[in-house]
C-alpha cells in the first residue's frame, strides 16, 4: 500500500546523516515512512511476522510515484521496525516515469524505507535511450537523499565503456555517478552485452584516474589525474607492445565519445618506435581524429616532426601541422608556415616560406610550395610545381692536382 509522501528533496547529506545511523543501528539512520497498518502482538518475545510478500511504494509530494519495492518474501519485525526480504525488485522514478529498476537477492528494510540495505547479486539497470548497468555485492539506499552507494567493487557497464572502482556513489536525482577508489576504464571497440563475460579480443583501451563523475544521461565524464591509458594498437598481436599515455586531467563525453586529455600528454608507442609530447590533445574515436592546439614533439621511426596545432585524420591517414611545421628523415629537413603528410603514401606538401635542405652537396631550396615523399631508404625527395624557387648548392672545392712531370724532348737522331 502507498506510503507518505517523500521528505523534500535536499542536498546528499551522505557520509554524515547515515552515518550516525549506522552506529546506531548497526545498519543505517531512520527517516519517515510506513508500512499499512499490520495487526500484531507487541509483546518483546514474539517472532518476526512472515509476510507473503512486500509491496513498498513511496510518491513524491506532487503525487507522482518515487520509487517502489516489492518482494515475493518477507519477515518484518514490529519492535525494530525492520524487515528483510528476499529477492527484491524495485523501481526508480525521475518525474513521474521509470528510471531505474533494481533487483538484489536479498534486501532489509529500516523504518518502513527510510534506508534499504541491499545484498548479494545487484543488479540496478538503467531504462531508456542511454542504458547502463550497475552491478555489486552490497548497496546502502536512502530515498530521502535520493541516494545509493555501492561497494565493494562496483562495475557500471555501457555498451561500449565499463568502469570499476572501489566504490560508486549514484546521486539519482542529478543523475550523476561518483567513482572513487583509482576507476579503471575499459572501452571496448565494438558494443557488448552488458550481462556475462564478453569477448577479450574486443577489449581496445584500459585507462585508470585517481576519481572519476559521470552524468549517464547527458554522457559527460570528468576524471582526476594522474590519468594512464593503455591501447593495444589495431590488427596486432597479442604479445605486441602498448601504446601508453599519461595526462593530467581527463574530461569528455562517452555519448559522443569526445574526449580532452590535458597536458602535459606524453604517447610512447614501442612496437612503432614512435613517440609523442606535447600540450592538451581532443580525441573523436567515432569520427577517428586527433587534434591539438598546442605545440608539439613527435617521432616515428626515423622521422621526426614539430609544430603547433596539429590534427591527425585517421580515415584519410592524414598529419597536417597548421604553424611552424618541421620534419626532417636521415638528414635532410623541410621547415614551412604549415605541412602535410599522409602516413600511408608517403606524400608531403608544404606551403608558406618554405625551406628544404638536402644533406647531399648541403643544398637549400626556397620555395611558396613544395610536394614530397618519405624515401623508405631515408631522406626525402621533393618538387616544386610552379612558381617561383630559388636554390643553393655549395659544391666542395677539389685540391689542386700536383704538376705533371715535364717530358724531355726525344733527341733527334745524328747523321753522318
Amino acid at each position: 500500500m502507498d506510503m507518505r509522501p517523500a521528505a523534500a528533496q535536499g542536498r546528499p547529506r551522505w557520509p554524515g546523516r547515515a552515518a550516525s545511523l549506522l552506529s546506531t543501528l548497526a545498519l543505517l539512520l531512520a527517516s519517515q515512512g510506513c508500512m499499512g497498518p499490520v495487526a500484531v502482538d507487541t509483546d518483546d518475545t514474539a517472532p518476526p511476522f512472515a509476510f507473503r510478500s512486500l509491496d513498498l511504494q513511496q510518491r513524491t509530494n506532487e503525487g507522482l510515484p518515487a520509487w517502489t519495492l516489492k518482494s515475493p518474501e518477507a519477515r518484518y519485525n514490529i519492535r525494530s521496525s525492520v524487515a528483510r526480504a528476499l529477492r527484491p525488485e524495485g523501481v526508480i522514478f525521475a518525474r513521474g516515469k521509470p528510471l531505474y529498476r533494481l533487483e538484489a537477492t536479498t534486501g532489509t528494510v529500516v523504518n518502513d524505507g527510510a534506508v534499504i540495505l541491499l545484498e548479494g547479486s545487484i543488479r540496478l539497470q538503467r531504462l531508456g535511450n542511454n542504458p547502463l548497468v550497475v552491478v555489486a555485492d552490497r548497496a546502502v539506499w536512502i530515498p530521502s537523499d535520493s541516494l545509493m552507494r555501492f561497494e565493494p567493487l562496483p562495475q557500471v557497464r555501457a555498451p561500449r565503456n565499463w568502469i570499476s572502482s572501489q566504490t560508486a556513489i549514484l546521486h539519482l536525482d542529478r543523475d550523476l555517478l561518483e567513482l572513487r577508489g583509482k576507476p579503471r576504464l575499459e572501452r571496448w571497440s565494438q558494443p557488448v552485452p552488458l550481462s556475462g563475460t564478453p569477448n577479450p579480443k574486443l577489449l581496445e583501451i584500459v585507462g585508470t584516474v585517481a576519481a572519476l563523475d559521470w552524468h549517464p544521461d547527458k554522457g559527460t565524464l570528468l576524471g582526476q589525474g594522474p590519468v594512464t591509458i593503455r591501447r593495444r594498437p589495431p590488427r596486432s598481436t597479442p604479445k605486441a607492445p602498448l601504446q601508453v599515455l599519461t595526462a593530467t586531467r581527463l574530461e569528455g563525453n562517452t555519448l559522443q565519445q569526445r574526449y580532452t586529455l590535458h597536458g602535459p600528454v606524453r604517447i610512447d608507442d614501442p612496437g612503432q618506435a614512435s613517440w609523442f609530447r606535447g600540450g592538451a590533445l581532443t580525441v573523436d574515436a567515432k569520427q577517428q581524429w586527433l587534434t591539438s592546439t598546442a605545440a608539439f614533439q613527435a617521432q616515428k621511426g626515423s622521422l621526426q616532426l614539430s609544430g603547433e596545432a596539429l590534427r591527425l585524420d585517421g580515415k584519410q591517414t592524414i598529419a597536417s601541422i597548421e604553424r611552424n611545421c618541421q620534419l626532417q628523415q636521415h638528414g635532410d629537413g623541410l621547415q614551412s608556415n604549415r605541412c602535410q603528410w599522409n602516413w600511408t603514401t608517403q606524400a608531403v606538401e608544404a606551403e608558406g616560406d618554405v625551406r628544404f635542405r638536402r644533406q647531399a652537396n648541403r643544398q637549400l631550396t626556397r620555395a611558396q610550395r613544395i610536394e614530397g615523399q618519405l624515401g623508405s631508404a631515408g631522406g626525402i625527395t621533393a618538387s616544386t610545381p610552379g612558381g617561383r624557387v630559388i636554390t643553393q648548392i655549395q659544391v666542395p672545392r677539389q685540391s689542386p692536382s700536383p704538376p705533371r712531370p715535364r717530358v724531355p724532348a726525344k733527341p733527334e737522331p745524328i747523321v753522318f
